[in-house]
């Protein structure tokens, strides 16, 4: 069994940088740039950040992007269509996806409604499949044994706890990761600066 201490966290970047040291995994976020505190998951869900927007502003840069390093996709967008975000992502060179920021941050009556509105997992999980099927490699964050099953399914490379997951969520988790490519991974503590 694992605890969330001891899983590898994937390193949450906002800026891409040329000479960035290889890792097996990072997770590209611009909206996650200035929130440090161990809420940012929930935080950058608000749509006073424009977790896509930001994205996509950030494309155009000129730094080649890493085969290691995963585009966070808002899935829930209600602005622009998956197939849009994920072309423009291609044509940046981008070669992975993982759907971050996540409704996996929220739960209760909110997670509820969500879902009931189209806004949730069932929303990433398409993204998800639309991006495997384009080409492009892909990290799922999960919070349940049935969304990693059906993220397996889909072809994703490796696996994301949710901050909340408990050791016993954990240790199903490990198990459906020794099935990936990359494996199991936690969120960190903190967003890296860059």
């Amino acid at each position: 069994m694992n605890s969330p201490s001891n899983l590898r966290p994937i390193p949450i970047v906002t800026g891409l940088a040329a000479d960035a040291p290889p890792q097996s995994a990072t997770l590209y976020c611009p909206a996650c740039e200035g929130l440090v505190q161990s809420t940012f998951d929930s935080l950058v869900l608000l749509p006073i950040h424009d977790a896509n927007g930001r994205l996509l502003a950030g494309l155009g840069n000129g730094v080649s992007w890493p085969s290691d390093v995963f585009a966070g996709v808002l899935a829930l967008d209600p602005f622009r269509r998956h197939a849009d975000i994920l072309k423009a992502l291609a044509n940046a060179g981008c070669h992975g996806v993982v759907n971050f920021p996540s409704v996996t941050a929220i739960d209760g009556e909110m997670r509820v409604s969500l879902e009931d509105f189209g806004y949730g997992v069932k929303s990433e999980l398409a993204l998800l499949r639309a991006a495997v099927a384009k080409g492009f490699s892909a990290l799922a964050v999960v919070d349940s044994f049935g969304m990693a099953q059906e993220a397996l399914a889909i072809g994703v490379n490796g696996l994301i706890a949710a901050r909340h997951a408990n050791d016993a969520m954990l240790a199903e988790l490990s198990e459906l990761g020794r099935e990936t490519l990359l494996g199991l991974f936690r969120l960190p503590d903190a967003v890296r600066k860059t």
